[in-house]
């Protein structure tokens, strides 16, 4: 059976940052569960290499909360382009999909 769960990625400069958007999805009902990682990201902005220390996080979501919560990512982001991706869960453990499914209220 085909899921309807997605993995949103996003990158932010910060803990700070990391703890604010947190907070404003997980109380706007947009995300179950989100972690977070730190990382090392590489990439090219304004035909410069760029190397910077970033935190990763891993959104849990549903495809019909996707549009609502790229948007709020977006309003509540520092950076002028957002990484935000969204992936989808094609298969995982039924109980664990259904309380994601019972958390996030698109």
């Amino acid at each position: 059976m085909k899921s309807n769960a997605i993995t949103v990625l996003t990158t932010v400069g910060s803990k700070q940052q990391a703890d604010r958007l947190i907070k404003v999805l997980l109380e706007s009902r947009l995300a179950a569960c989100i972690q977070t990682q730190q990382i090392e990201s590489n990439y090219v902005w304004d035909g410069k290499l760029c190397c910077d220390e970033e935190v990763l996080l891993i959104i849990k979501s549903t495809n019909e909360a996707y549009s609502k919560l790229e948007r709020t990512i977006v309003a509540n982001h520092d950076y002028e382009v957002p990484q935000v991706v969204a992936l989808p869960i094609e298969a995982g453990y039924r109980p664990y999909l259904n309380w994601l499914k019972q958390h996030v209220n698109p």
